[in-house]
């Protein structure tokens, strides 16, 4: 039930509705990896399963998540409603999906620290995109860095995985998204979690 709602309120936003998009990949061109489509279909999928787990009996006392799962841990926490938490979620993977396609992401396994200082050397368009845990970071931004750091991190024995990404998500990259997505945000009334 959730899920059709979340496709419904979605309509307006997505240009195929996204249970189609999810259910139904046509000419074999798979528009769930377009990040338009990606971004609503976690949040939908997310907010989906946590509202099964309250219809079970399970009440959250604290929310998180990262990237897009802050955005559903926000709605099932009240900060938005779930139409404002759709139109967000739909901009902003609209939004980045228009950037320009590369850039590139990798999974490190290294201390965070000198994650952080070969990041550093890069700054202008590299990120750390996430820290998932002790030695285990995330790395965003432009190609032929992003590739300089890893070879690098490599030399010194280090593990790293290119993510099979559309764009450098989490990165300097993002930037020229970040006004058309305030005057979006603008348009949300917020509220205190609960």
């Amino acid at each position: 039930r959730t899920l059709d709602e979340c496709d419904e309120i979605l309509r307006p936003h997505l240009e195929k509705p996204l249970l189609e998009v999810i259910f139904e990949p046509s000419d074999g061109q798979n528009l769930l990896d377009a990040t338009a489509y990606t971004q609503p279909a976690l949040f939908a999928l997310e907010y989906g399963l946590a509202r099964l787990w309250q219809s079970w009996g399970v009440e959250p006392d604290a929310l998180m998540g990262h990237s897009v799962g802050e955005y559903a841990a926000a709605c099932i926490a009240g900060v938005f409603s779930l139409e404002d938490g759709l139109q967000l979620i739909a901009a902003r993977g609209r939004l980045m999906q228009d950037q320009p396609a590369g850039g590139a992401m990798a999974a490190v396994r290294a201390p965070e620290e000198r994650v952080r200082a070969a990041v550093e050397l890069h700054a202008e368009v590299v990120s750390m995109a996430a820290v998932n845990g002790p030695g285990s970071s995330v790395i965003s931004g432009e190609h032929r860095a992003v590739e300089a750091i890893v070879e690098s991190l490599r030399g010194e024995g280090r593990e790293a995985t290119f993510l099979a990404v559309s764009h450098a998500f989490h990165s300097p990259l993002m930037e020229p998204v970040l006004e058309p997505f305030s005057r979006v945000a603008e348009t949300v009334t917020y509220e205190d979690p609960q």
